[in-house]
């Protein structure tokens, strides 16, 4: 079964592993610990003992930001991507009325499961992810939901 549970600085090399196989562009340590150490919303996703997936939310004035949600490659497509952003987005409403994100273009399974996740796109924000070296900048769709009109 599922659990979450709050980051750790012990969970870190967990953590940057799952990332360095996750994609091209991963977050380092420096990211998790500054997200710790913030007093953001830290979740970590767990399956048989092990962390399966890690979500990270900013909250401010009312807002809160998705900064980063990854699941281990080897664990991919077995819905815990979609059960995390489901505890992110509970957690969040508690303490914001909306929440927005920002997603690769070229990153369609994360912009379908966040759609499917009721969010819409709200803009987009030109060359604001980096590319490999020799390649151009990536376009962020900017999405959000409404967390002050869920059930």
């Amino acid at each position: 079964m599922l659990s979450f549970r709050a980051m750790t600085h012990q969970d870190l090399p967990e953590l940057t592993s799952i990332e360095q196989e996750a994609g091209p562009h991963p977050w380092n340590q420096k990211h998790y610990v500054d997200s710790i150490d913030s007093g953001h919303l830290c979740t970590v996703a767990e399956y048989q003992g092990r962390i399966v997936a890690q979500g990270v939310v900013m909250l401010a004035a009312g807002e809160a930001s998705l900064l980063i949600l990854t699941v281990s490659r080897s664990e991919q497509g077995k819905g815990y991507g979609s059960a995390l952003l489901k505890q992110l987005i509970d957690s969040s409403a508690e303490q914001a009325d909306t929440l927005f994100l920002e997603v690769r273009e070229s990153n369609q399974k994360a912009f379908n499961l966040y759609l499917n996740a009721g969010f819409s796109e709200i803009g987009r924000r030109e060359n604001y992810y980096p590319s490999g070296k020799g390649h151009k900048s990536e376009a962020a769709i900017v999405m959000a939901l409404d967390l002050s009109v869920r059930d």
